[in-house]
């Protein structure tokens, strides 16, 4: 792991942890309460918030009853300062009803894909988080993911975006190698990465912290780094780190593999609305030896 010497020397700041929580449904496919419940019950002491109803919780299956009703489990658990409400969509009118249905449970924090299926110019864009930041009263954040999208965000755009008050960034997919990039574009509004394992280049860089699916499954771990990159703890935030990329590397790639890890530590969350396949008995192997360390939470 590269380290910032610069930075170093500084006082640093506290990095934010942030879960992409997953959404858990009932041996029927059915939205789980308690199941859900039992989950960010499981997280909640040792991340800095979560990001509800996002892709890891499969948003476009979920209906407007619930994905509100999420929206509002998560505030009833963490308090309304540490959730973020995903309210994208393909249609303005789409997100702005969304967008007060968050209201309506109780969210002053939002975040909203771009438009997705068909790819949007940077004009269409632009007028979409326009129309969603004169509409929303709280803090607005950008969730750019490209590959799954099929829209993408210019960093000139974003910089226009923040002069209207957008308030921050997410970064998933490739957008999330391009933190400098977007950092120089907006340098005063947050920015989070959606790579799990980036935390301590996000910092270094400017950035707020990461949005992370993983932790979700193994917060501890991300804590453990969070608090030893605070303390500038060199050895324990390298140890650290490489316990991250070690979960990150076989927990990262699919919802179906943070499912089963969940499964496996005796936290059912039922199966997948959406096409994603179930992790190979190998795959299942390897995700069974990487939580056996007895770190996860």
């Amino acid at each position: 792991m590269t380290v910032n010497n610069h930075h170093r020397g500084e006082m640093l700041r506290k990095p934010e942890i942030i879960t992409a929580s997953i959404a858990a449904f009932n041996d029927h496919g059915g939205l789980d309460i308690g199941r859900n419940k039992a989950y960010l019950k499981r997280i909640e002491p040792f991340v800095d918030g979560v990001l509800a109803v996002g892709t890891n919780a499969e948003f476009p299956s979920l209906d407007f009853n619930e994905r509100k009703e999420l929206v509002s489990l998560a505030i009833d658990i963490f308090g309304t300062d540490r959730v973020i409400a995903q309210v994208g969509a393909p249609s303005v009118r789409q997100a702005l009803r969304l967008a007060q249905d968050a209201v309506d449970a109780g969210a002053t924090r939002f975040a909203a894909l771009t438009p997705y299926y068909f790819r949007a110019s940077q004009k269409g864009i632009y007028s979409y988080y326009q129309s969603l930041r004169e509409a929303i009263d709280g803090d607005l954040y950008v969730y750019i993911f490209p590959d799954v999208a099929n829209t993408d965000l210019e960093p000139e755009t974003l910089a226009k975006l923040a002069d209207i008050g957008i308030n921050g960034v997410k970064l998933s997919g490739v957008a999330s190698q391009r933190v400098e990039i977007y950092r120089r574009a907006a340098p005063e509004i947050s920015l989070w990465s959606g790579n799990d394992a980036d935390l301590p280049h996000v910092m270094d860089a400017g950035g707020s912290g990461v949005i992370s699916g993983v932790s979700g499954v193994a917060p501890k771990a991300w804590a453990v780094l969070r608090d030893a990159y605070s303390a500038g703890e060199e050895n324990a935030m390298v140890n650290a780190q490489q316990r991250v990329q070690e979960l990150v590397k076989v927990l990262g790639p699919s919802i179906g593999r943070l499912k089963y890890a969940l499964d496996f530590l005796g936290m059912p969350v039922g199966e997948c609305r959406m096409a994603i396949d179930e992790p190979t008995e190998f795959e299942k192997e390897e995700i069974r030896q990487v939580l056996e360390h007895g770190d996860i939470a």
